[in-house]
């Protein structure tokens, strides 16, 4: 016989319960989860519990979120930790959570939620649920060219940091998913190491996301660099010039570098990870922005 199963938002108490099915299932870091919610900036309708005799049996939380899209800076929810105990699964629990998460945000106008997944019975349920694929991540190998280049990439130091949140600015408005909200940024001074800078002159237009060849990424890892009103043709053929072996590259479907590295034959594989959207209301006008990875 089936337990009789309640949904409701997050209550003051909830959290060790919530981690009690997160931990085990090596879905959380205990000490970043602890006590998340608790005296967080979450209103407890953003949470959504599952219950069985008051043990929490599945969970999901959404994030308010801004992005410019459609020449205005409109809000989205971003959902993180969906999650079902291994013994309540196939009951139709997750997509219940998530139509009313999906409810809570929707009345208070919202224009639609954003997650990322990258197992496929996670997309299918996302599917079942309303989301369409977004865009998916696609790595490739950029293969070095000695052809001198007038931009020229840097390492970042403390005084490049003040350029970011203006380069940042200008990629929201033709890129999305991308944050409107500063705390986005993620370039700050203790990671600073792994970024580097594009500069022509003596002026910053860019920066990206610049991994060196180590055991986790043994040909370094690029990510599409945050450069506005620079052909991305331009762009590749500066990251060309400042290596001396191929490299990894991630971009996406539908990225302004996509087309260019196709053009110089690079073979863009998926990697299985995708972002996907659901639209509350009117569907997004595609025709002004290009997609990139939320992540």
């Amino acid at each position: 016989m089936r337990h009789k199963i309640i949904y409701r938002h997050w209550q003051p108490g909830d959290d060790d319960a919530i981690l009690e099915l997160l931990l085990p299932a090596e879905q959380v870091v205990e000490n970043i989860y602890r006590n998340k919610f608790e005296g967080s900036h979450y209103e407890p309708e953003e949470i959504r519990l599952a219950l069985v005799n008051e043990r929490v049996v599945g969970h999901v939380w959404g994030t308010p979120c801004s992005f410019f899209i459609e020449d205005k800076c409109q809000r989205f929810v971003i959902v993180g930790a969906v999650f079902i105990a291994q013994d309540m699964r196939r009951q139709g629990i997750a997509a219940r959570l998530m139509q009313d998460l999906h409810a809570h945000f929707q009345r208070k106008g919202y224009r639609g939620s954003i997650l990322d997944a990258d197992e496929v019975a996670a997309i299918r349920l996302y599917q079942k649920v309303g989301y369409q694929i977004l865009t998916q991540e696609f790595r490739t190998q950029l293969a070095p060219n000695p052809n001198a280049s007038h931009l020229e990439w840097a390492e970042t130091n403390l005084k490049d940091l003040s350029a970011f949140p203006q380069l940042h600015e200008r990629w929201t408005r033709h890129n999305f998913p991308v944050s409107c909200d500063q705390a986005s940024i993620k370039v700050q001074q203790y990671n600073m190491g792994g970024y580097r800078v594009l500069r022509r002159g003596q002026n910053i237009i860019g920066y990206a996301r610049w991994d060196e060849p180590s055991e986790h990424y043994p040909h370094g890892l690029i990510c599409d660099p945050i450069v506005s009103h620079i052909d991305p043709m331009e762009v590749i053929t500066s990251v060309q010039a400042a290596i001396s072996a191929p490299r990894a590259w991630q971009t996406c479907e539908g990225s302004r570098y996509e087309n260019p590295l196709r053009s110089l034959g690079c073979t863009l594989k998926p990697t299985g990870s995708v972002d996907m959207l659901l639209s509350f209301g009117t569907e997004i006008n595609w025709s002004e922005l290009a997609r990139t990875l939320s992540r």
